[in-house]
């Protein structure tokens, strides 16, 4: 029998699409990080937690770096997905300002586990090679373009993403994070502060 065609299906899930897979991989390797740490992240490992043999990991991911590139772009495409949602209607100043802000004050109710699992993402990808972080950076320069563009003046534009990203940041390494009230009130000021700055 091929490598690929026993499957290891602890949960019996239904079979899935090649899309479907690769986020079932992703996700597995999330998983792996949290739990286990960056240092134990392996093909076989993902595979394992997925459900899945490694050659079915190795079809859509041919190494630990393309696995771990995969979770930068599921940050990248989550975030992306986040400020879309967030957007409304019109097309007034600061429009791209006040979705990136919400997107970053995303309730976590919403997704409890949303930060740990992009942090789990970057420390995996930092941990494992920074070159895998280039999307990412690709990624913040073009919303950095997008908020100098927006409408308002851009160095506030950019106070706001740098107060955005020291939040996710605080949140993710543990430095302070405030309380929900203290957020929703930061969260507050910055709408009031893109919507003064138009």
């Amino acid at each position: 029998m091929r490598d690929g065609a026993a499957v290891k299906n602890p949960e019996n899930r239904a079979p899935t699409r090649g899309g479907d897979t690769k986020r079932r991989i992703v996700d597995a390797a999330e998983e792996v990080v949290l739990r286990d740490g960056v240092a134990r992240l392996t093909l076989e490992a993902a595979a394992a937690e997925a459900g899945l043999s490694k050659g079915g990991v190795l079809y859509h991911f041919p190494t630990r770096d393309a696995l771990v590139a995969g979770m930068v772009g599921k940050i990248i495409e989550e975030f992306d997905r986040d400020i879309e949602d967030n957007m409304g209607k019109g097309d007034g100043p600061g429009r791209f300002s006040l979705a990136y802000v919400r997107a970053t004050m995303a309730p976590s109710s919403t997704r409890p586990d949303r930060e740990d699992r992009l942090g789990a993402a970057l420390i995996a990808a930092a941990a494992a090679e920074p070159a895998l972080l280039e999307p990412l950076q690709a990624a913040a320069d073009r919303w950095q373009a997008r908020l100098e563009d927006d409408g308002l003046d851009p160095t506030v534009a950019t106070v706001v993403r740098l107060a955005c990203d020291g939040l996710w940041l605080c949140d993710l390494f543990g430095l302070a994070p405030p309380s929900a009230a203290l957020r929703a009130g930061i969260g507050r000021e910055l709408d009031r502060l893109v919507s003064g700055g138009s």
